[in-house]
C-alpha cells in the first residue's frame, strides 16, 4: 500500500515538474513568438527601453551605422545639426515616425527641418508615444530650464493604434497592460493562487497572440463611439496645455496631426496592411480633423503625403524622401517664427 502511494506522488510530482518546465519555456519564449508575430504584422519596435516616472519608459542608447540615440539624461535620437543661421531650438517630440524608423540620423525630420532652416533641432520623439507623454516630457523639458524657440508635436497615429485597443481607455498608453500584470504578481504571496500567476500570465499572452493570428479585431473604437470622442478630445487638450507652457516662455507652438496611409492618396499596391486597423482611423482622424480645421496653431498633415509614390513603410512610417515633403511643410509653417 506505502509503495503503490508511493508512486503515485512520485509520478503527481513528476507531472507537475515536466508541467512547470514546459510552462517556463514556454513562458520566456513568448518574446521570441510576439517578435516574429509582430514582424509578420509590419510592426517597428524598439530594441529596448527603460521604466521612466510619468512618461512610461524611454529607448535605450542605440549604435548602429546611421542610426544612433544617446544616453542621459533623456536617450534622444541623433539629430544632424550643420551651422546654425536661426536663433533658437526646435524641440521636435512625436512617436516612432518622429523618432525616424525608415531613416539614417542625417535623414530624420528634425535633422531634415535644421539642414532647411539652419535652425538648432532636438528630437525628443520615442517608440509608440503619445501625444499627453509628449506634454509630460515637455513639462520636465521646461521645468530643467529647456526654453525652446519653437516645439512641434508630431501626433495621431499612437492616440488611436494604441487607445482604441480593448481594455485601455483615452488616457492609456502603450505599455499600461503589461505593466499592470507585472504589477499583480508583486510582492507577497497573498493566497495560493499566487504561484500560479505566471501561469495566468502566460495564457493571457498566448491568447493575445493567437487572437491577433486569427485575425480577431483587438480595437474597439469603431464600435465605442465615446471613447473615439474622448481621444480625439483628449489629444487636443493636450495640444492646448502644450500650446501655453511653450506661449509662457516666449516660444512658438506647433500641433501637427500626423499622415496615415489609410487616408492618403499614395501608392499602397507594395503593402500588406493588418485587418481592422484601417477602420479605428476612420472613427477617430475625422473628429481630430474637424476640431484642426476650425483651430489656429494645429495643422492637418494628412493630404501631405498625396503623391504617386511609395511613400509609406507601413501605415504609418515614411521613406526619407516621405520626410522632405513632411519637412517642406513644416518649413512652411515655421518660416514667420520670431528669432530669439
Amino acid at each position: 500500500m506505502k509503495s503503490s502511494v508511493r508512486a503515485t506522488l512520485h509520478l503527481i510530482s513528476y507531472n507537475l515538474l515536466v508541467f512547470f518546465v514546459l510552462a517556463n519555456i514556454l513562458y520566456w519564449s513568448i518574446p521570441v513568438i510576439n517578435s516574429i508575430s509582430a514582424a509578420i504584422r509590419g510592426e517597428q519596435r524598439a530594441a529596448g527601453a527603460e521604466y521612466r516616472s510619468f512618461i512610461g519608459w524611454r529607448t535605450l542608447p542605440i549604435e548602429r551605422p546611421e542610426v544612433h540615440a544617446r544616453g542621459e539624461p533623456y536617450t534622444q535620437r541623433q539629430t544632424i545639426n550643420g551651422r546654425q543661421t536661426r536663433e533658437g531650438k526646435a524641440y521636435f517630440f512625436g512617436g516612432s515616425a518622429m523618432w525616424g524608423v525608415g531613416a539614417p540620423d542625417s535623414e530624420t525630420i528634425p535633422s531634415l527641418f535644421a539642414a532647411a532652416t539652419g535652425m538648432h533641432s532636438e528630437n525628443y520623439a520615442d517608440f509608440g508615444y503619445t501625444s499627453h507623454q509628449n506634454l509630460v516630457l515637455l513639462l520636465q523639458l521646461l521645468q530643467a530650464d529647456h526654453r525652446p524657440a519653437l516645439v512641434i508635436f508630431y501626433d495621431g497615429v499612437n492616440e488611436v493604434g494604441v487607445k482604441c485597443q480593448r481594455g485601455l481607455t483615452p488616457e492609456s498608453h502603450g505599455e499600461e497592460k503589461e505593466m499592470n500584470s507585472l504589477l499583480q504578481g508583486y510582492g507577497r504571496p497573498s493566497s495560493f493562487t499566487y504561484y500560479f500567476r505566471p501561469i495566468i500570465r502566460l495564457a493571457e499572452r498566448i491568447n493575445s497572440e493567437v487572437s491577433k493570428t486569427l485575425g480577431v479585431s483587438k480595437y474597439d473604437c469603431v464600435s465605442d463611439r465615446i471613447k473615439a470622442e474622448t481621444i480625439a478630445g483628449n489629444l487636443i487638450r493636450d495640444w492646448q496645455f502644450a500650446k501655453l507652457l511653450v506661449e509662457s516662455f516666449g516660444g512658438k507652438f506647433v500641433g501637427i496631426l500626423q499622415p496615415v496611409i489609410y487616408f492618403s492618396q499614395t501608392r499602397k499596391d507594395h503593402l500588406i496592411l493588418a485587418p481592422n486597423l484601417d477602420r479605428q482611423y476612420q472613427a477617430v482622424y475625422p473628429l481630430i480633423r474637424d476640431t484642426i480645421a476650425t483651430h489656429g496653431n494645429f495643422y492637418d498633415f494628412v493630404s501631405v503625403l498625396d503623391v504617386n509614390e511609395q511613400i509609406y513603410l507601413d501605415f504609418s512610417h515614411i521613406t526619407p524622401k516621405g520626410n522632405r515633403y513632411i519637412v517642406q511643410r513644416i518649413s512652411d509653417i515655421t518660416a514667420t517664427t520670431s528669432a530669439r
